[in-house]
């Protein structure tokens, strides 16, 4: 569950900019997780939960959002939605040559402090 290594990673992150803007309380923090990313929220959630009990972040608000992916059909250029749940092959002409355009991030959007 690589998960858990990225939300030890976040909250280095978060601490720091905690400390460099002189953050008072924070209140929620948002993520963007694009489902082309291999990360699965869920796992996400519960591993925030893991990494920051007992810390100065415990029970803050940790808000996932999902970004859906999109990709390219490099046979006909048709572009399409796609996730990591389903075959990807193109809409149009059933092509699985596909090249990824959105949705591989995995982005600290906010934090939201007092």
């Amino acid at each position: 569950m690589h998960e858990l290594g990225i939300c030890d990673a976040m909250l280095k992150m978060v601490r720091g900019i905690i400390k460099d803007e002189q953050l008072e309380e924070v209140q929620r923090i948002t993520v963007e997780v694009g489902t082309l990313s291999g990360v699965v929220p869920s796992y996400l959630a519960d591993a925030w939960v893991a990494v920051t009990d007992g810390t100065e972040l415990d029970g803050v608000e940790f808000v996932i959002e999902e970004l859906e992916g999109a990709a390219a059909c490099m046979d006909c250029g048709e572009e399409f939605p796609v996730n990591l749940t389903s075959a990807i092959k193109c809409p149009s002409c059933g092509s699985a040559k596909v090249t990824p355009l959105t949705g591989r991030d995995l982005t600290l959007k906010e934090i939201l402090a007092t």
